[in-house]
């Protein structure tokens, strides 16, 4: 890293810091969405819990009502008794101990009444008796039901049967003495919580389940439920979603309320075809039948009751600021690494090109200074160091050119009929003698006459630069034949060599700048990378492909495919 200074690895670090802020931050946002969503889900749910109190306390309350002051008024539960001072069942219950039930027609409703004496479970009938089935679930159940910790505190309880006729409930109501020990039950046949609903009807209609802590409940006592009843008619409008219940928010436009027994089996429920949320609560109430009451909060509703509503999921937003971190460390790390690539090119362009004028310059100093010193053996001697001087001397031009071409944002290049034939035969004679130096032979071979559409000294600039390549890693002397063909469209000329060729994997990476396909800077083919980068520059500029193929027998064919032209038209 020392060769490209502190700043790549800065930016690197300053990139991997980005990502990993990115997913710390990420990540608890994302804690803290789940954080506040659960706090509020819970507060939601302990909400549904509270409401299905409500309910169960209310109908604890109302059953109280019916029990208490109306079937068993006469034997008082709730006070002590002596078993002598017992009443009989005639006069411990009425006829109909219930008369706010709806059960039906007293001629196709008869009710029974009994008294159980314990421990004896002597059981004595008035008005009737049961069924033989339910007779004996009052003789098995009822004495048990009557000594359970929530009849001991109520004082009542009601049972659930099942007979021929359909459900039906045994009610009934423990008398102790002073010691609390169950001396008797009284009951009668009943159909509350099972056929008569009406409690909970009553409740569900008139127990306001929004706490005036809700933000935007108002307790106006003035104001008649029936305008609450009136903004529940759309249950997505904005009044109803609003701030002002003057009598509570409607139980049907908050909640769903279903009434299930011990088996799961639905006694109530409304609205009907209510839906069910995960927000709900339970509340079981075990003396009435052993019923528990559902309650689900709506989810469109429940987020108005926590203050700021539930939090929705921040999961999408997080991850697109992760994802664009991500893409932004990712573009960072490719413009770092094509800096990186552009150091290292141009360090190895510079170590080329003084590697490669290195040669010449030795060349041409060692001559010139046989000359100036008259060392030379002989006439031809000295013409041959005068001719090593003049080649190694175009060598060093040719270099430039090719640097100079490789620098220049534009070409500018003069397109018109080009005889290719002939440059063709220029460029062979122009590398003649450095093909002569490394005892190689070109031939030329199908050389057609053919009219191209192009630039005469960039075409020659292409096959020096191919022929140069080739004399470089091919081998010494080696035969390369040059060709030219053309169809009456394209006009193409060719280049074999015997060379070692090229992989197919470096075919593309030989056309880039700086690139050679030996990377010792210290072989004896030299060069800076910039022959075959210069002739898809010039052939692109011309309108022309370069292409390098693989001949069957070793070694490798270029082609430059240009346009035709006849009589100067394209």
């Amino acid at each position: 890293m020392r060769a490209y200074g502190a700043r790549p690895l800065l930016l690197g670090g300053a990139l991997v810091g980005i990502v990993v802020v990115s997913a710390l931050a990420v990540r608890e946002s994302m804690r803290n969405a789940q954080e506040r969503r659960a706090a509020a889900e819970h507060t939601v749910r302990q909400y549904a819990m509270f409401a299905s109190y409500l309910y169960s306390t209310r109908a604890y309350l109302f059953a109280r009502d019916r029990a208490l002051f109306e079937a068993y008024r006469n034997i008082h539960p709730s006070d002590p008794w002596v078993r002598s001072a017992l009443p009989p069942i005639a006069t411990a219950l009425p006829a109909i101990p219930d008369t706010t039930e709806r059960c039906g027609p007293p001629e196709k409703w008869p009710v029974y009444r009994f008294r159980m004496d314990l421990p004896a479970r002597t059981v004595t009938y008035a008005g009737g008796r049961p069924a033989p089935e339910v007779d004996r679930l009052i003789r098995d159940s009822v004495p048990v039901l009557a000594k359970t910790r929530w009849v001991m505190l109520a004082g009542f309880g009601y049972l659930f049967v099942n007979t021929p006729d359909g459900r039906e409930t045994v009610a009934y109501a423990r008398v102790v003495d002073s010691a609390e020990n169950v001396l008797a039950v009284y009951g009668y046949r009943s159909c509350y919580g099972v056929r008569d609903t009406t409690d909970y009807s009553r409740i569900y209609s008139i127990v306001k389940v929004l706490p005036p802590m809700v933000p935007g409940y108002i307790e106006e006592s003035t104001r008649m439920a029936a305008d609450s009843a009136g903004r529940a008619v759309d249950p997505t409008s904005e009044k109803m979603m609003g701030s002002k219940w003057p009598s509570g928010m409607p139980p049907d436009s908050l909640l769903t309320l279903t009434v299930s027994d011990a088996q799961g089996n639905k006694l109530y429920q409304a609205p009907k075809g209510g839906r069910s949320s995960n927000y709900y609560g339970v509340a079981p109430l075990r003396f009435v039948g052993e019923v528990t009451f559902w309650v689900s909060l709506r989810p469109d509703v429940a987020r108005h009751l926590v203050s700021g509503g539930i939090p929705t999921s921040r999961v999408p937003a997080s991850l697109l600021l992760l994802a664009g971190s991500i893409v932004l460390a990712v573009a960072g790390f490719a413009s770092l690494r094509s800096e990186v690539r552009l150091v290292r090119s141009r360090e190895r362009f510079l170590a080329n090109v003084s590697h490669e004028l290195r040669t010449p310059l030795q060349q041409i100093l060692m001559f010139v200074q046989l000359l100036r010193l008259g060392k030379t053996r002989s006439e031809a001697e000295r013409e041959r160091s005068l001719e090593i001087v003049e080649r190694e001397t175009h060598r060093l031009i040719a270099l430039s050119n090719a640097v100079l071409v490789a620098t220049k944002p534009e070409l500018n290049l003069q397109s018109g009929p080009v005889d290719v034939a002939h440059v063709v035969q220029t460029a062979a004679d122009f590398f003649g003698p450095l093909a002569d130096a490394r005892k190689m032979r070109i031939d030329l071979d199908a050389v057609e006459p053919a009219t191209a559409r192009g630039d005469p000294g960039a075409i020659r600039q292409i096959l020096i630069n191919v022929l140069d390549n080739a004399a470089k890693y091919g081998p010494i002397g080696q035969t390369i034949t040059m060709g030219v063909r053309g169809d009456g469209k394209k006009v193409r000329i060719w280049v074999d060599d015997s060379g070692p060729g090229i992989p197919v994997s470096q075919r593309e990476n030989v056309w880039e700048a700086f690139v050679r396909g030996n990377e010792s800077l210290e072989d004896s083919t030299g060069g800076a990378g910039l022959g075959l980068a210069i002739v898809r520059d010039l052939a692109t500029a011309m309108g022309g492909d370069a292409d390098l193929a693989t001949i069957p027998d070793g070694g490798t064919r270029f082609t430059l495919t240009l346009h035709s032209s006849t009589n100067g038209a394209h």
